[in-house]
């Protein structure tokens, strides 16, 4: 596991090698142990190395014998060696045991084809100096990172973002379009990212340019789902036999490398299944890593703990405390400097630091569960679709109010419940099912905190949103895949469009790497993804059961579970964490008026006026309490993490401008702090 970049001149000029140098430095933690850069031609390549696989021999960038092609490649291919095989069949003398050459002597034989071959997560960079071409191809699912600029005559690419700012080729702004878009979606609708002018490289595409050339995008792969009635077979043991080898497969063949493998384990069936079929087909020993909460209700450690137990694994543990005497802004700085994105929940610090834990432990790489949820309907969203077609059965407006106001409530908040009422009125719905071409689960979570935004954005902002299409022009994208698709089949192909590549497997990478841990994710292997593709919809959501036939296949291996490993949200304290007058210095310097000023996109009283709300509100003593607590926890958190981009990479004072240890300085301020304006304290 590596970061890679690129820098290609298509009028012909060798980049400057100091330029990828620096560029390799602001990747340095995604690969510590070794370094190194080439520059011919047009194109200028780096690499930092993780090493994994072949450890001794497997330096980059790589070329081929007399030179011809070079490459600098991140991930990791899992049928490397039977395609090793295949090419020494056909002449190929390889020089190491490492599967980044095997791709390179793919590239080099079948060009724009070699993608399709690969079964893993992988970015690359192949460049034929005869022609001073390059292609850049990204994995099927988006596991693996890779953006680009271009800004008409140079092409700078890499792992981060933040190489590409690095290069000091490309002035880091914050795109309004996609941040307007995290208050909704809680991503960017690709190939849009959180900065302007840089892309990300879709999943399933590669990316060719030559001299004098534009960059040319095409995709060569795509997700797609059977039609109604075209389903192979609809019998359960047909498909559960089919599934548990698939599974079983793709966890096999996820433990190449000569590096200790373990494997994250929470209290919830995907990591568990993970750990479960690791002790099958893991020859070593097994060690499992997990977040322990001294917050009770967010705790599962009596869960994991025995689930390790009946496993006979080791289990190694973070313990998470509301009452840390530090907080955890620092750590949250941090996230988001990785992430390169705004976040609503606080979820990626236990992640983050638990690859700490990993890295300190001396483990380089470890399996994780997730994926899941997204190719088999795990989510409270997935089940609330089914609350909206069972209402929709009731005609009588009266009768539908108080079906869902005495049914639904048991299992969600009113105020949540009436919000899905609303939304699920008949008019409403047609006009979503119009602009979507089916009713994506997760359209009422988008709708969650609409309620607190009006007023929350500058004026200008507001102007250089108000004709945003990105989600428009997707849309129109994806409506040919979803004619005449089951409706859980449509939201799952709509997901792999959007939040699992841009938020799920952006963290599993990011959060991961930050710590030079390469996290493995068995259920992205693309059959495996192909396969749940296909299994009728009532195996993956039966009834109100999610993810039925993971359960089925893994549940008999596993100890009893308190809640029949029925899928809990994974959340943290956020106004514990953070908003709290403890913390107020660390908040001052991104709230202030003066910071909310310089960074221009919000109204400071209006976002004053939502954190005292926020401070004013007592401890929830109940869901529906709780609910109205969240939803200002999340446009509050939203806006700070905004903030911190903007200090991190609009003022630059981010390490990767610098090249020193990550450090943030504060932006202006302006008089007495934010808590004093607010309670005079």
């Amino acid at each position: 596991m590596c970061g890679i970049s690129l820098i290609y001149h298509n009028a012909g000029s060798t980049p400057d090698p100091a330029i990828i140098a620096r560029m390799n430095l602001a990747l340095q933690h995604r690969g510590p142990d070794a370094h190194d850069v080439l520059c011919r031609g047009a194109v200028g390549l780096g690499h930092t190395r993780l090493s994994i696989v072949d450890i001794a021999g497997g330096a980059q960038p790589m070329l081929t014998p007399g030179g011809q092609w070079a490459m600098v490649f991140n991930g990791e291919i899992y049928n490397y060696r039977e395609l090793r095989a295949e090419l020494e069949q056909q002449g190929v003398t390889f020089n190491t045991r490492s599967d980044t050459e095997v791709v390179l002597h793919l590239v080099q034989r079948e060009g724009v084809n070699a993608p399709q071959r690969l079964r893993g997560m992988f970015a690359y960079v192949a460049h034929d100096l005869s022609t001073d071409t390059v292609i850049i191809a990204r994995d099927r699912l988006g596991i693996k990172p890779l953006f680009y600029h271009f800004d008409g005559t140079t092409l700078v690419a890499g792992s981060e973002c933040k190489a590409i700012f690095a290069s000091g080729l490309v002035e880091p702004k914050l795109d309004r379009n996609s941040i307007r878009n995290y208050f909704t979606y809680q991503f960017a609708i690709a190939p849009y990212t959180t900065f302007e002018g840089v892309r990300e490289l879709p999943p399933g595409h590669q990316l060719v340019i030559g001299k004098g050339g534009a960059p040319c995008i095409a995709q060569y792969w795509n997700l797609e789902f059977p039609r109604d009635g075209e389903y192979e077979s609809l019998d359960e043991n047909f498909w559960t036999q089919k599934f548990a080898d698939a599974l079983e497969e793709a966890a096999a063949t996820h433990t190449i490398g000569d590096v200790p493998i373990g494997s994250y384990l929470s209290g919830g069936i995907d990591s568990s299944a993970m750990a479960w079929l690791l002790t099958r087909s893991y020859p070593d020993p097994l060690q499992t890593f997990s977040i322990h909460f001294t917050n009770p209700s967010m705790d599962e450690a009596p869960i994991y703990r025995e689930i390790a137990k009946h496993l006979h694994v080791a289990n190694t543990e973070i313990t998470m405390d509301d009452d840390r005497p530090e907080g955890y802004l620092n750590d949250l700085e941090r996230c988001i400097y990785h992430l390169e994105q705004p976040q609503r929940m606080a979820v990626d610090i236990p992640h983050f630091l638990l690859s700490d834990l990993v890295q300190k432990n001396n483990y380089k790489v470890v399996y994780t569960g997730d994926g899941a949820d997204e190719i088999l309907g795990g989510y409270d969203c997935f089940r609330q679709d089914m609350m909206r077609i069972w209402g929709n059965a009731i005609a009588d407006p009266v009768q539908r109010r108080a079906h869902y106001m005495s049914e639904y409530t048991k299992d969600f908040s009113r105020d949540f419940v009436q919000l899905l009422l609303e939304l699920h009125a008949p008019q409403r719905q047609q006009a979503t099912l119009e602009k979507f071409g089916c009713y994506p689960v997760w359209f009422d979570f988008w709708n969650v905190t609409a309620d607190h935004l009006p007023g929350l954005f500058s004026k200008s902002f507001e102007q250089a949103t108000h004709d945003n299409s990105q989600m428009q022009s997707l849309i129109a994208d994806m409506k040919p895949h979803l004619d005449g698709r089951h409706r859980l089949n449509q939201s799952l192909y709509i997901e792999t469009k959007t939040r699992l590549p841009g938020w799920i497997l952006w963290k599993s990478d990011r959060l991961s790497m930050a710590h030079s841990v390469e996290a493995r994710v068995p259920f992205m292997d693309h059959p495996l993804v192909e396969l749940a593709a296909r299994v009728p919809p009532d195996l993956k959501l039966n009834g109100m059961n999610e993810k039925y036939i993971l359960k089925k296949i893994a549940q008999p291996h596993l100890p009893q579970h308190p809640y029949e490993f029925k899928k809990r949200a994974f959340y943290t304290p956020i106004r514990e964490w953070f908003f709290t007058e403890a913390h107020r210095e660390g908040m001052d310097r991104y709230l202030s008026t003066a910071a909310l000023e310089d960074c221009g996109m919000f109204v400071p009283a209006r976002v004053h006026s939502l954190y005292k709300q926020l401070l004013a509100i007592p401890a929830p003593r109940d869901g529906n309490e709780y609910y109205r607590v969240m939803k200002l926890e999340w446009v509050l958190m939203s806006v700070l993490t905004v903030q911190i981009l903007h200090a991190q990479f609009v003022r630059k004072q981010a390490a990767c401008f610098s090249g020193l240890p990550h450090t943030v300085a504060a932006p202006p301020q302006s008089g007495s702090g934010l808590f004093k304006r607010l309670f005079g304290a």
